[in-house]
Formats: structure tokens, sequence, C-alpha cells
């Protein structure tokens, strides 16, 4: 009895304590934003490119707000000027020059507005080569990458670097050989009428990806200009390895101003996590508003040359495989080839051989398949028919369909697999990137 009638004054307890909690909802005060927002750098030997965007307030739902029909141009401590073409998007283009690097140049901004903005005049630095881009593998799953450089003029010192990830991959039913043409079901008079008739092939993907991470490095404290095992990036995506991954590197040379700029900024966006740590302060850059000079400016212009290396890695070059890697004989038909790499999502076992994701649809009788077709698709709109599931039957001495199989869209065609925010998927070979299936 004694034990009951503890256990119901617990609960009332919880109860009464329950019933005292109300929901938190933090008032959060507008702070001044559209503030002109300036990214990229003044590049000599390879274009330039500049992105212009307003900064939003914190309830604002727009992830970039780009800054459209402003007039760009470089200008030399000679009075030089190099117009930027808009790209759209807020992007802002000057195709492949050799600067002086002698001279000093600055970035000259008219927005649509009518406000000018404009850039400290800075030196053209030149960058040292990189020496090398490699990985290690640190326990069962992670990659790491990094890269080496040093300078024998010891005039660099203050470097930044940023990546470009491409690799290949394939969808559960693609195939390695991917040379399946699907049907995307059109109701055309109730037929099934294929949307692709040149072949679409969608068993292979390519993803492309620009990193948003600022890396920043300095040699200022050390008598040589060495940078030793700087991390780039690291995979803990098996995705990205299953083949081949290409891995372009890009080192860029500052001035101490804009490595404190940048090392300052690294600790506004990513290094912030609790009250305990060091609160943000304002990240002053190198450009000003003409117009207003008490209107802030984010962003810093700098100047210098760029090296770059590409690091290809293949799944055979890892030294202990990746758990989420499905490799073995192929599934059959209609698979092409007999040994295959996989990583979804979606998992292996979410495409194999069950009713949930795969089935069959006979055409008799044919007075209502288009309705049943619909009904399918109504059901599981998700689904891509292939032509190379049909089922074949000679009526009449005509070969004729009888049926078709469909599959779960996600596993046939590779543009529709999930993927990370930021990430460009294509069913065409960048012209950069090895052909895997040439040998």
């Amino acid at each position: 009895m004694k034990k009951i009638y503890r256990y119901t004054v617990i609960v009332c307890l919880m109860l009464v304590y329950l019933a005292c909690k109300k929901q938190f909802n933090p008032k959060i005060n507008d702070v001044a934003t559209n503030f002109l927002a300036v990214e990229g750098a003044i590049i000599s030997g390879d274009s330039t490119f500049i992105t212009l965007s307003r900064t939003t307030g914190v309830k604002d739902t727009t992830t970039l707000k780009a800054e459209l029909k402003a007039s760009v141009f470089i200008e030399d401590d000679q009075k030089n000027v190099f117009p930027l073409i808009e790209k759209g998007k807020g992007q802002y283009a000057l195709g492949v020059t050799n600067f002086n690097p002698d001279h000093k140049y600055r970035l000259n901004i008219k927005t649509s507005n009518g406000k000018s903005y404009q850039s400290d005049f800075v030196p053209m630095k030149v960058t040292p080569p990189i020496d090398t881009v490699y990985f290690e593998q640190k326990g069962d799953k992670d990659i790491l990458f990094y890269a080496d450089t040093h300078d024998v003029t010891n005039k660099a010192r203050y470097y930044r670097w940023d990546f470009k990830e491409t690799w290949v991959y394939t969808s559960f039913w693609g195939g390695v050989k991917d040379s399946i043409a699907y049907l995307r079901y059109v109701n055309v008079n109730g037929n099934v009428i294929n949307q692709y008739p040149d072949r679409l092939f969608v068993g292979t993907c390519y993803g492309i990806l620009n990193s948003n991470e600022i890396l920043v490095n300095s040699s200022a404290k050390l008598t040589n200009d060495v940078i030793k095992h700087q991390q780039i990036t690291r995979l803990t995506s098996s995705q990205k390895i299953i083949k081949l991954y290409n891995l372009r590197v890009n080192q860029y040379t500052l001035t101490e101003d804009g490595y404190n700029y940048y090392t300052n900024l690294k600790k506004n966006t990513e290094q912030i996590g609790t009250i305990f740590d060091s609160q943000p302060s304002i990240t002053t850059g190198n450009i000003h508003c003409l117009s207003n000079a008490q209107e802030r400016v984010i962003g810093f212009v700098s100047a210098s040359t760029v090296t770059t290396k590409i690091l290809l890695l293949r799944y055979d070059d890892i030294p202990i495989k990746v758990p989420g890697v499905r490799t073995g004989d192929c599934p059959g038909d209609p698979c092409l080839s007999k040994f295959f790499y996989y990583a979804g999502p979606p998992e292996a076992d979410e495409c194999g051989i069950n009713d949930a994701v795969n089935g069959t649809i006979d055409v008799e009788p044919a007075f209502n398949f288009t309705a049943r077709l619909n009904q399918l698709y109504a059901s599981t709109g998700n689904y891509h028919l292939m032509i190379t599931g049909a089922n074949y039957r000679t009526i009449n001495g005509v070969k004729t369909i009888v049926s078709y199989n469909f599959f779960w869209r996600n596993c046939v065609d590779c543009r529709y697999m999930p993927h990370d925010p930021g990430v460009t998927v294509t069913n065409i070979r960048p012209s950069y990137f090895p052909d895997v299936n040439s040998n």
C-alpha cells in the first residue's frame, strides 16, 4: 500500500511539473540587414569571379539575395580598367587575364540603386606551387585530405585554399556500363510513350560540390615559409569514393590584412558553439561605400595568382574499405555488369527484388490498361518504367509487349538519389573527369 501511495505522489508531482511548463518562444529582434556582401578575389593568370549579394535577417527564409544589374570593374594604380560581365545570380566574371605583378589593384562596384563601392588597393601576390595533395585514412570510415606547400623566397607567408569535388556513382539498377534506356510514362491515347527516344543514360551520374569552408594558414611565425599537413577536407560519405573521386585544390596568397580578415570570419562563422566560446566580433573588410561612409560592407578583396593541384582517388586505392559500399555480383537483369560498387541512399536492400519497390503491370486487358497505369502512378508517383524490363511474347507471329516492369525511381535514375545540400548532379560526364568505363 505504501508503494502504491509513493508512486501516486510521484506521478502527481510530475503532472504538476509538466503542467507548469510553458513553451518558450524567444523574441528575436530584427537587426539592420541588407548590407552588400562581396565574395571573390582578383586572380591573375586565370578567370576572376566576384559574387555580390545582400545580407538577410534571422527570420528571412531567403538563402541567397543576389545583387543584380551592378556595374563591376577592376582598376589598377595606373588607371587601367578591366570590366566584369554579369553572369546571373549575382555573379560577375572576367576572363583569363595576366595582371602586371608590379601594380596594385582594387574593385569598383556601382549597384542598380546608384550607390558606389570600392575596395582598397592591394598588391598582386605571387602564389607558390602546391607541393602535394594526399590522403590519410583514419579508422575504418574517415578519409582526410591534406596539402603541403612552401615558398623558397619566404614572401608568401599567408595562404588560403578552396576546393572542388567531383565524383562518379551509379544507381542500384544502373550498372557500370549504363546502357539501359528508360521509359517515363506519358498518357498519349492510352499508350506508354518513351520520352527519351535518343536513349537516356541515367544509371551513372556525376556529383559536383564547391567548397564553402574557410581554409587559411600562415607560416609568419616560422623561419621558413613552409606549410605542412594542411587539412583540406574529409570524407565520411562513401558514395563519393565508390568509383573515382576528383579533388581539385586551389591555393592563393593573401596579405596579412586579408589573412586576419578570413581568420576572424572563420571564428565567427564556424567556431562559435556556446556562450563560453569567444563571441562574434565585427568582421571589417577592405570594401567601403563611397556614397555613405557609415554603411557597412561585408567582404575582403585580395589579388594574387592561383596554383592548383588535382588528386584522383580510386576506390581500389583505399587501404581500408569504407563501410556502406556494396560490392558483389550484379543483381541480374537489367544490370549489365558482373561486378559493381554501390552506395546509397537508398540502401541496396531497399532496391532489391521485393514487391515494395518492384512490380509488373500487364498490358492486357487493354481496355483498362491506362486506368491501371494511372492508378499505379497515383499510388507510387516516384516510379520509372524501364523498356529493357518489358516482357515480350510472340502473338500471331508478332513480338508483342505483354507487360512492363517498374522500379523505384531513386533506384533507377541516379539524378533522383538523395544528396547533401549544394551538390550539383548531372548524368553528363564533365570534360575534365576521366571516363571510368573506357578501360
